[in-house]
């Protein structure tokens, strides 16, 4: 919910070069390697509730594997077998093609089995990844729905948007592609070092020898790509948030002619993400050349002492070819780990943002001691104490009572704190002490659901759904009968401009109801608060939008709606709140002046001066 007046954009601001000082304490933060094993267990205990199908898995990419193993002994004998038949052709003159051909088939039901292993694997593994995928959008959501209006004050839409959604599908990549891969390397690793040191020790010995050059080298890239793969991920978040930024207020920017400011600061983030995302895949990618560089090292070595054995025929021509193939297959897991691990630093980069979200303190919990059904509509303030910012109070020892039926207007200067007075009121923020009671029960006791249930609120700024005109207005009271819909409608003046729409009620809004103006936007939250037939009614500023004439019929409405209920009407346009019962003029968080609007402007105080000042030529 936006909220409007300054004393709140002052406190974004500040929040904002505050957010800004994180921003850059995270780069310095971002340079140091991040917690590794708690984001994997993080990550991997999503898989709790699939753990027969992640051993399904298990057991198939280990027959793959297995399989992968078995190939080269079959490679090995048709040599062998061939290098025989040659020398009996020497001898007779003739070939048995037999033996070969019962080898191919050997041959073809390993690559077929192989080849069902994959399968299995990807089928179930697809099942798996979307289920985690599934499982970690939805907890996201449901703590961005508990989360209090103080994280979204800190943290712009678009970087919470693509942790929600560039963020959740790297992390989906992952999971799908590369743990798969990460088993069979690991299987085929050992499999095939136990099989080659079972061939020949000393080739193996030879195979072995770069390892350790190749291992170090990759260790060192990694721990230098991980800072550079959580701050590409975090520079993506500032790009979407600017993008969403210029995109929402395109109007304003072209109105003010900022349209190369816009530009210059999207080239500067842009570059921010090109040299960290240049850094980043450049590590990444010289894992691979450094991790062949060290097996083709291997190669030389098994090449000499291979030589070696054909010469003294210790070893035969296909056992040494077999040999080769292993070599190849035992050096293949650590490149592609190499690569994996450059994939999971990004994943679990991703991973830590989104746990970011989950971990976050979510609202004070609801007590609900008290169910309050039908509020009667007495509304105290005793003694209430707040503070967006520790050690700079807004209200200090604050305290009014307000009794059913009556209207409160709310006046003051800018910033003065006259939303966030309701905003309290709504529980959208939690007091720093006293108390704030409905119908002498304490708002902490209440559910947020049932108070919220208690009041309609109807904003400056506007929010209208991508739906249509009928649903809009409706998200008030789903269950509202026909008859006290249309009843709403008129009451809210919103049946004359509806008619004139193809649709009617049926219309479909754009998103944000771009298709409407800002008045017809404001008639409908004033409908959709009428629905709703609250006990208590605030509105802010609910009919700045509209049109002097509109206005007037809306406020001849609203002294309907408003008969009977306990009502507070933030006003900056002083003449509209001359019937008001009480007028409370806050200054810096303070009731300077409580009384009717004669009684104000009698005093000659600061109402008098707010009022008077509107109307000088």
């Amino acid at each position: 919910m936006k909220k409007e007046n300054t004393s709140l954009k002052e406190r974004k601001t500040e929040t904002n070069e505050k957010y800004a000082g994180y921003h850059e304490s995270e780069k310095t933060e971002a340079q140091k390697p991040q917690n590794f094993w708690k984001t994997a267990r993080k990550l991997l205990s999503l898989l709790k509730g699939n753990r027969l199908r992640v051993a399904v898995v298990f057991v198939f990419a280990v027959g793959s594997a297995v399989l992968g193993v078995i190939g080269p002994q079959y490679l090995k004998g048709i040599i062998d077998l061939i290098s025989e038949q040659v020398r009996l052709k020497l001898q007779t003159g003739s070939i048995d093609f037999s033996a070969i051909g019962g080898i191919l088939k050997n041959v073809a039901v390993i690559f077929a089995l192989y080849a069902l292993c994959l399968f299995v694997i990807n089928f179930v593994m697809a099942k798996v990844t979307q289920d985690v995928i599934t499982t970690l959008r939805d907890r996201v959501n449901r703590r961005i729905s508990l989360l209090p209006l103080s994280f979204f004050d800190s943290h712009s839409k678009g970087d919470l948007l693509s942790r929600v959604t560039n963020d959740i599908d790297n992390i989906n990549n992952t999971f799908q592609n590369n743990l798969i891969q990460i088993t069979t390397s690991i299987v085929t690793f050992f499999g095939v070092l136990i099989v080659m040191l079972l061939e020949s020790p000393a080739m193996t010995a030879a195979t072995l020898i770069p390892i350790p050059l190749g291992g170090l080298a990759a260790f060192l890239i990694l721990s230098r790509s991980k800072r550079y793969f959580r701050e590409q991920w975090r520079q993506t978040g500032n790009i979407n948030g600017h993008i969403e930024e210029m995109f929402t207020g395109h109007q304003t920017v072209k109105i003010f002619s900022r349209e190369k400011a816009a530009i210059e600061e999207f080239r500067q983030i842009n570059n921010e993400l090109y040299s960290v995302s240049r850094k980043a895949q450049f590590l990444s990618s010289v894992i691979n050349p450094v991790v062949g560089f060290s097996k083709n090292i291997g190669y030389v070595f098994i090449c000499v002492i291979a030589g070696y054995f054909i010469i003294n025929e210790t070893l035969t021509l296909g056992t040494i070819t077999a040999f080769m193939v292993y070599s190849n297959m035992f050096m293949q897991p650590l490149v592609d780990v190499s690569k994996i691990l450059n994939s999971i630093q990004s994943s679990l980069a991703s991973a830590e943002r989104v746990f970011e979200i989950i971990e976050a303190e979510p609202e004070v919990p609801d007590t609900a001691r008290t169910e309050i059904k039908h509020a009667q509509g007495f509304v105290d303030f005793e003694n209430v104490c707040f503070c967006y910012t520790d050690g700079i109070p807004l209200f200090e020892n604050f305290s009014l009572s307000v009794k059913p039926g009556q209207l409160i207007a709310i006046v003051g200067p800018t910033g003065a704190g006259k939303t966030t007075l309701v905003n309290l009121l709504m529980r959208f923020y939690e007091i720093k002490s006293g108390s704030i009671k409905v119908d002498g029960t304490d708002i902490r006791d209440i559910s947020r659901e049932n108070l919220r249930n208690i009041f309609g609120m109807v904003l400056q700024d506007t929010w209208l759904k991508k739906a249509t005109i009928r649903e809009n207005i409706r998200y008030g009271n789903e269950n509202a009968s026909e008859e006290e819909f249309l009843s709403a409608v008129k009451a809210a003046k919103v049946d004359y401009f509806v008619s004139t729409l193809p649709d009617g009620f049926d219309t479909e809004l754009d998103e944000d109801g771009s298709n409407l103006s800002a008045g017809q936007k404001q008639l409908l939250t004033i409908a959709r608060a009428i629905l709703a037939d609250p006990e208590i009614l605030i509105l802010d500023e609910a009919t700045s939008c509209v049109d002097t004439r509109t206005e007037v019929q809306i406020q001849d409405a609203m002294k309907n709606l408003m008969c009977g209920r306990t009502n507070f009407v933030i006003a900056h346009r002083l003449s509209t709140i001359r019937e008001a019962d009480s007028i409370l003029v806050i200054n810096e968080g303070k009731i300077v002046e409580q009384g009717t609007h004669e009684e104000l402007l009698n005093k000659n105080g600061f109402y008098a001066e707010l009022y008077n000042s509107q109307f000088k030529s």
